[in-house]
């Protein structure tokens, strides 16, 4: 089911309140909205809803809008990947600050540049980054995703998204999500590359935590149970993006390639 469809058990009674009335367009709400976006990203719950609106009422008072919060909530929503909330988000911002950018979209076997700082403008250049992280994820780009978020050259990419606690688990958890549904084995050495871990060890890990009916064999890991591993991802199509078989199947053929490439 869309994020966007969601009403998180965590969401507090207030927040519940200023989004089912007309106080979701009393500028007055912002400071409890920017709050929780603060609290989401301390405590790892998510609420989308709640951080449109925010965006929405930055839209209609600009003199209110915090550049902090506004890269909280980008760097929150990269983390419910392949749901379209990054986009969502980002469609809500002010045109100005997306003027410099160019929508990356090139064939999946082709990786993107980092973007140049092209102004002055710190707000524009970190939501620059920010799309282009969301771009290597929607390319499967995932060593390049981790390379670029841990890249000593310009440390401005882990900056921005280290307000938000237990971020890079939940790239894992999207990028598993892809390979149960539509992988049946693969190699250690690709789990090590896609999930970004240091040692085999955590690859091991990460498989006996967060793929049930999967094990490890030698060099690869393969499915075993498939009715385990089918009920362990539960994902309905977003609106107006890919379906996630399709974006399985991409998965997949990007597997493939590494293989033909070694």
């Amino acid at each position: 089911m869309p994020s966007s469809a969601l009403t998180p058990s965590s969401r507090p009674p207030e927040i519940e309140e200023i989004l089912t009335t007309l106080s979701r367009y009393n500028p007055e709400t912002t400071t409890v909205l920017q709050e929780y976006v603060a609290t989401q990203c301390a405590t790892g719950s998510y609420d989308l809803m709640a951080n449109l609106a925010l965006l929405k009422l930055y839209q209609f008072n600009p003199e209110l809008m915090r550049d902090e919060t506004v890269l909280n909530v980008l760097a929150k929503s990269l983390t419910v990947f392949p749901q379209p909330d990054f986009t969502l988000a980002l469609h809500l911002l002010p045109p100005s600050l997306l003027h410099h950018y160019s929508t990356v979209s090139v064939p999946s076997s082709t990786i993107p540049l980092p973007p140049k700082a092209d102004t002055d403008d710190q707000l524009s250049n970190s939501v620059h980054r920010l799309t282009y992280l969301n771009s290597l994820l929607e390319l499967e780009a995932f060593p390049s995703f981790w390379r670029i978020l841990s890249s000593d050259v310009d440390e401005e990419y882990a900056d921005l998204v280290a307000d938000v606690t237990g971020f890079e688990d939940a790239i894992r958890k999207g990028i598993t999500k892809g390979v149960i549904l539509s992988m049946r084995s693969f190699k250690m050495e690709t789990g090590l590359s896609w999930w970004n871990f240091t040692s085999m060890e955590g690859v091991e890990q990460w498989v006996e935590k967060e793929m049930p009916g999967w094990v490890i064999e030698g060099d690869c890991i393969v499915r075993k149970d498939e009715g385990d591993a089918a009920a362990a991802v539960t994902m309905q199509p977003a609106p107006g993006k890919i379906k996630f078989e399709q974006f399985s199947r991409v998965i997949r053929r990007v597997y493939e390639n590494e293989l033909l490439h070694h």
